[in-house]
């Protein structure tokens, strides 16, 4: 089964909604209820490709990925950017409400796709085990103070063109491995 989700209601926005739930019974002197929190995540950070607005791949990174195809990396990248516009077609098609931000995650039994998009087209797709949690402030994070830093701001990346860049691989790979869902996953 596939489960695509839109929206913006993260996981902390809701355990957020149900503490200020929570605290405003416990004023009004109501029995109090049991606040579930969501667990920790866990899984496993399989790899991360970013687009430009064309569909060009700019990057590529891998770190345990299950199942490689005997087919070429650009055919899979090819696939991917597929398989993300169609699926951004479909989501845009059934969101009744236009001003939706669209979908930022989609999920099945084997992994979980977890898509940001920036206004300036730049698509950043990270797979994961279905079983990590709410991954956009990581891809936000990636955007903004990895790739921003150190694509963007470098006088010598054209942009658009791939990212070949040492000091951004070393702290996009840096991050990404310092996340709980990459070493809770690791064993």
């Amino acid at each position: 089964s596939i489960q695509v989700l839109t929206g913006e209601r993260s996981p902390a926005a809701i355990v957020d909604a149900r503490l200020r739930a929570e605290r405003a019974r416990e004023k009004r002197g109501e029995a109090r209820s049991s606040v579930v929190l969501p667990a920790p995540a866990r899984g496993m950070i399989y790899n991360l490709y970013i687009y430009n607005k064309h569909g060009v791949c700019l990057l590529y990174h891998e770190w345990k990925r299950p199942n490689i195809t005997a087919g070429s990396a650009m055919a899979d990248q090819k696939l991917m950017f597929g398989f993300l516009f169609s699926l951004k077609q479909v989501v845009n098609k059934l969101t009744p409400d236009s001003g939706m931000p669209g979908f930022h995650a989609c999920s099945t039994n084997k992994f979980k796709l977890n898509y940001y998009e920036t206004a300036t087209g730049l698509r950043f797709v990270l797979n994961t085990d279905p079983n990590c949690g709410d991954m956009r402030e990581c891809i936000r994070y990636i955007y903004s103070a990895v790739f921003v830093e150190y694509a963007s701001k470098n006088a010598l990346y054209t942009a658009g063109e791939p990212l070949d860049n040492e000091q951004f691989l070393f702290a996009l790979d840096k991050y990404v491995r310092s996340l709980p869902a990459f070493t809770s996953g690791a064993a």
